[in-house]
């Protein structure tokens, strides 16, 4: 198959606009975003830019998101290697199993939520750690899971609930302190466009791109599986009621 310049400059454009915003909108870019989807000879030469770039473009709805491979070390975030949050990986283990709870608030089929307060936070990160680590197989959990359960209990349970001096820790946003460890995994959310942080009420909220993402791409049927026995435990609590 033989490419244009032209659909080179134009695969080329969509990939910068991308790399810049993470997202191409039809209404934004409508040249773009159809050329993206009516033009294979621009999709093909897509394909061999995020080869390289190690990243992949997905259509969803009016709108295209650049997903970095888990491989990136540029553009993506690798929480096993590199710290996202704190002073060590153990910081950025406990960061992602907060982000991984407050995704799991927002798409669980039981009853997903519109809205989560920031202070509930302290009580779900809690009760799934001590779910999870009471369990019999917690060492079969943590080699499938790549998550030391225990060692991030730990750190979670070394660090005091709030400022005292601040109420309900609104203005707590010290790592020192699990909610001001928490408002920082927010902030993190909050720059990725992924959640709307709503200071009045102290509440977040998620965005539609959050929506898109997470149903679409992210909670496919086995990641799903996996998250829902790791916090929500669903399969024994279905068992329970029946």
């Amino acid at each position: 198959m033989n490419i244009s310049l032209k659909d080179y400059k134009t695969a080329n454009e969509i990939f910068y606009r991308l790399l810049k915003k993470s997202e191409i909108k039809e209404k934004e870019f409508k040249e773009l975003f159809l050329a993206y989807v009516n033009n294979s000879f621009v999709r093909e030469a897509l394909e061999g830019i995020c080869e390289v770039a190690k990243v992949k473009i997905i259509a969803i709805s009016d709108t295209l998101y650049l997903i970095p491979n888990e491989d990136n070390d540029i553009i993506g975030f690798d929480y096993r290697k590199e710290p996202l949050l704190g002073k060590d990986l153990k910081d950025s283990y406990l960061a992602y199993l907060i982000m991984t709870i407050i995704f799991t608030e927002f798409t669980n089929e039981l009853s997903p939520a519109s809205y989560i307060d920031v202070p509930k936070i302290l009580t779900l990160v809690q009760e799934s750690l001590d779910r999870v680590a009471a369990r019999d197989d917690i060492e079969e959990i943590e080699k499938k899971s790549a998550f030391n359960i225990i060692a991030i209990k730990v750190l979670w349970e070394s660090k005091r609930k709030w400022d005292e001096a601040s109420k309900k820790g609104i203005l707590t946003t010290s790592a020192d302190y699990q909610i001001g460890f928490i408002r920082r995994v927010i902030n993190f959310l909050k720059n990725q466009g992924l959640v709307i942080y709503i200071r009045d009420e102290d509440k977040i909220k998620q965005t539609n791109r959050f929506r898109e993402l997470m149903n679409n791409h992210f909670l496919d049927e086995d990641r799903k599986t996996l998250i829902e026995e790791l916090v929500l435990r669903k399969g024994e609590e279905a068992n329970a009621t029946n």
